[in-house]
């Protein structure tokens, strides 16, 4: 079903290096939003079409393709390693694992020190349950 599985171990020790890409996937969302309502603002607000205008928006589009690129990159890297984003804004992660012969997620979320939880690839996050070794531990 996946590439890859992971142990506990192994996702718990790339762990450090997945928190600081969901810190930056969270910044470029910030900055993302913000640029977009700026952008909706300066296209509202001005009726006119001076070459300053024309150059702002040009200026704001193109800073706002930049950073999706830069995300829909950092994601697809993340997924190549295996690795998946459930929401970058809750912070959500999940790494594919083997229970019991079974496909299952481990799962963390930003906040927990380091993943101790697991759910069905069939579930959502809100069925996570303990786990303390998977198939490949």
């Amino acid at each position: 079903m996946f590439r890859k599985y992971f142990g506990l171990k192994e996702a718990n020790a790339v762990l450090p290096d997945v928190r600081e890409e969901m810190v930056h996937l969270q910044h470029l969302q910030h900055e993302y939003k913000t640029s977009y309502h700026h952008l909706q603002a300066v296209k509202k607000g001005r009726l006119q079409e001076d070459t300053t205008f024309k150059e702002d928006i040009f200026v704001l589009e193109s800073a706002i393709d930049f950073m999706e690129i830069q995300a829909l990159q950092l994601l697809q890297q993340l997924e190549a390693a295996g690795i998946y984003i459930k929401s970058i804004e809750k912070g959500i992660v999940a790494f594919p694992a083997r229970l019991d012969g079974k496909s299952i997620f481990l799962s963390w979320k930003q906040g927990e020190e380091y993943i101790s939880y697991y759910y069905e690839w069939s579930e959502s996050m809100e069925h996570r349950r303990t786990i303390g070794k998977t198939d490949d531990d």
